[in-house]
């Protein structure tokens, strides 16, 4: 659960599974294990997000092209608990600088803010906040409705010392279509998206720390695009991209 760095930089690296031992073991020294990832058993919990796009896969085409000005509209989820909150997201990148907005809504709240787009209604009698209105405005901007989930397991570690970095290892990327705006972890109907490796992505503020540069040099660490989005649309045979208008 990234409740931090929502103004970042980000690098992202695909890596084989007997790299990321390795990684762990040379980091440990630097970083520790995040509350979340602390208790879990084997050090890993569970990501599901409902991803939003329009007809055109706008938002698809702008991280294909690599526009430096871009954005994404996701509804986040750590379990399927009824009781354990959603997680409004809007993740925009200015040239090389991520900015995250997010708010904590009830799954109730979230209900009827998917209602709302899929069936392209105003939305009644739900008290937003800023983020929230952004995630509506957007979508109802570029009429953005209800996608598909992306899903995928996380091993999180926060760094030891004072300066803001977040190292996380994923794996497992899945992914199922989701036009009615369903978020569940479980269910039939999932897709196992292949990738190259596991996805290390680095997370911090300003500059790149200098035990972090040692790592990737010695290790011959090349950063890269890696868009678990973009990967799970290309997973999905009936979204066959289609030309952004």
């Amino acid at each position: 659960m990234d409740f931090t760095l929502t103004s970042r930089y980000e690098r992202k690296y695909f890596i084989d599974a007997g790299l990321a031992m390795e990684l762990k073991g040379w980091l440990s020294s630097f970083i520790h294990h995040d509350k979340f990832s602390r208790d879990q058993v084997d050090k890993k919990y569970s990501i599901c997000s409902l991803y939003l796009d329009n007809e055109y896969l706008s938002l698809y085409h702008q991280t294909l092209y690599a526009e430096k000005n871009r954005f994404k509209l996701r509804l986040r989820t750590y379990g399927d608990n009824p009781h354990d909150p959603v997680f409004v997201e809007v993740k925009k990148r200015l040239d090389q600088v991520v900015h995250k907005e997010r708010c904590m809504v009830s799954r109730q709240v979230c209900h009827e803010l998917v209602s709302s787009l899929v069936e392209q209604k105003p939305v009644k009698g739900v008290g937003k906040d800023s983020a929230t209105n952004r995630f509506m405005d957007l979508s109802r901007t570029i009429q953005a409705k209800p996608l598909l989930l992306v899903r995928y397991k996380r091993e999180a570690f926060d760094s030891r010392e004072a300066d803001p970095v977040r190292v996380t290892f994923d794996t497992g990327l899945s992914t199922r279509l989701s036009p009615e705006g369903e978020i569940s972890h479980s269910g039939s109907g999932w897709t196992d998206v292949i990738v190259p490796g596991v996805i290390l992505e680095i997370k911090y503020s300003n500059i790149f720390p200098g035990w972090l540069q040692t790592m990737t040099d010695s290790f011959g660490l090349r950063y890269l695009s890696v868009p678990k989005y973009g990967f799970c649309v290309e997973a999905s045979p009936s979204l066959a991209p289609m030309p952004s208008n």
